[in-house]
């Protein structure tokens, strides 16, 4: 008997230690790294209000995790843009380890996040500027007629 619940527990520990990762997340992890950019040059890069760089940058951003990108600039409003996600097709490579209940409902789906990823991976975010007026010319927007 005691020989019996060392076999099962052995079992049972092969099998969480075999499905505890899903697939998505072991071949692409849990963050996506995406690039940022602005069409001011001089344009300061937030991602969920943690600075990232000036014009143009490049950070990591968590799968499954909508993220903020701002662009700022002084006398502008900001830019705004959020990150979108689509789904990982690698996840579906669990339905050949468990049919996907444990590596892809549990693992990927709940407790990682690695299912969906980041999608497109290159964002530009402009801040909204003023524009100043330009120069005036006399009689500009007025007409008249000679009699």
């Amino acid at each position: 008997m005691k020989r019996v619940r060392g076999v099962i527990a052995s079992v049972v520990a092969f099998t969480f230690a075999t499905q505890i990762v899903g697939c998505a997340w072991m071949f692409h992890g849990t963050s996506d790294e995406i690039h940022v950019q602005s069409l001011d040059p001089k344009a300061e890069l937030y991602v969920n209000d943690k600075p990232v760089g000036i014009g143009s940058a490049t950070t990591t951003v968590e799968r499954d995790k909508t993220s903020v990108i701002e662009a700022k600039a002084a006398g502008c409003q900001p830019g705004t843009a959020e990150t979108g996600s689509k789904f990982d097709g690698i996840s579906l490579l669990g339905l050949l380890v468990d049919l996907g209940i444990i590596s892809i409902l549990v693992v990927d789906m709940g407790i990682t996040g690695a299912a969906w990823k980041t999608d497109p991976l290159t964002y530009t975010v402009t801040p909204v500027c003023p524009k100043s007026p330009g120069p005036q010319t006399p009689g500009a927007g007025s007409s008249s007629t000679n009699p």
